[in-house]
């Protein structure tokens, strides 16, 4: 009779044990937090998820509950904002809903990656590298539900932060320690001028033989204070006469003479009648920015993020960067490198540059 009791209060004890292993927190939860953090409100994240507002709410106060940490404060123009707190569960909470995924598909014999995959892309490269990368993705792993949004710098970073973005694609200059970054490729400074400045001549530039000239800044958040610390590091202070966020104005201000720029990546842009730009790498840039695919470094990467920095480099390895040139005798020779001049229509005449030129 002791005995059994003995056995009884054993299994008790063992059952009690198990209930206290058991985590208080469910996946379920866990998915209705992340997808509040993602569209910064719990009203679109329940249209999302096709729930009520009431639903989400819930598990985000079930969350704070348990984990005695408040994961969100309310900011009247942005909407729900991470805390510290929440930025480190949007990090956990993606890694074990990505493992949740790969138990499902395995039990079901999918033997490649059929989990959600989030890419980011700067503004300027996403329309070279995002399509071929979505077509290779839809190829090597069909099962992979790929969502991609392109924007700047300062909002990619922010993505990775508070867990809407898995992955992002940007350059390595003001990158938290929280983020780890793979090079894609180098992206050399380039001064971006119109085809018929005195200056395309030359192979490269040094920013004091233009620094007079009128300058148009993309006015982009982390990309503006790049640009101009080129000009503060060498202690000279740039006429800007036009800003723009818009990476095609930029360019099509260039063309039509309205001044210089500086960019990282010059693309070619298709526009009759109005000119042509050119790119010429900055002589005096001591160090290079580089094109990297970043995520978190507590991110529980899978085997398709591998996959997707080695294709992705591959194709940042073919972005026309520069068309600078090399002078012989018998005048400029072209580099062998892809081409991003704009090009007038054959047969226009030649058109004078409307940038000031500077007096010597």
């Amino acid at each position: 009779m002791a005995r059994t009791r003995k056995s009884a209060v054993r299994t008790t004890t063992a059952q009690l044990d198990l209930a206290e292993q058991l985590p208080k927190l469910t996946l379920r939860q866990l998915a209705y937090f992340l997808a509040a953090a993602n569209h910064q409100s719990v009203r679109k994240a329940a249209q999302a998820l096709h729930v009520s507002a009431p639903s989400v709410s819930m598990a985000i106060a079930q969350i704070e509950a348990t984990i005695a940490a408040q994961l969100f404060v309310r900011r009247h123009a942005r909407g729900l904002v991470l805390t510290d707190a929440g930025r480190d569960l949007a990090v956990s909470a993606r890694n074990m809903l990505s493992h949740a995924r790969e138990i499902e598909t395995a039990g079901r014999g999918v033997t490649t990656y059929a989990g959600r995959l989030s890419i980011g892309c700067l503004l300027t490269v996403a329309p070279f590298l995002i399509p071929p990368l979505l077509r290779d993705l839809a190829a090597s792993y069909p099962h992979t539900q790929v969502r991609w949004r392109e924007g700047n710098h300062e909002s990619l970073v922010e993505g990775l932060e508070m867990g809407a973005l898995d992955v992002a694609i940007l350059y390595d200059f003001d990158i938290p320690r929280s983020i780890h970054c793979a090079p894609l490729r180098a992206m050399p400074l380039q001064i971006v001028l119109p085809a018929d400045h005195e200056l395309a001549r030359r192979a490269k530039i040094g920013l004091t033989e233009i620094v007079a000239e009128p300058l148009v800044l993309l006015d982009l958040p982390k990309s503006r204070d790049y640009f101009l610390s080129v000009f503060g590091e060498r202690g000279l202070t740039p006429r800007i006469a036009h800003r723009t966020t818009s990476f095609d104005m930029l360019r099509s201000l260039v063309a039509n003479g309205l001044g210089y720029s500086l960019l990282n990546f010059c693309p070619p842009l298709d526009f009759p009648h109005r000119g042509a730009i050119v790119s010429r790498p900055l002589i005096d840039r001591s160090r290079h920015a580089h094109l990297v695919l970043a995520r978190m470094h507590r991110y529980h990467a899978p085997a398709i993020i591998e996959d997707l920095t080695r294709r992705a480099r591959e194709l940042a390895v073919e972005l026309p960067v520069s068309t600078a040139t090399e002078a012989d005798g018998a005048g400029a020779r072209r580099r062998h490198v892809p081409t991003a001049v704009l090009r007038a229509r054959p047969g226009a005449p030649k058109r004078r540059s409307r940038v000031p030129r500077r007096r010597p």
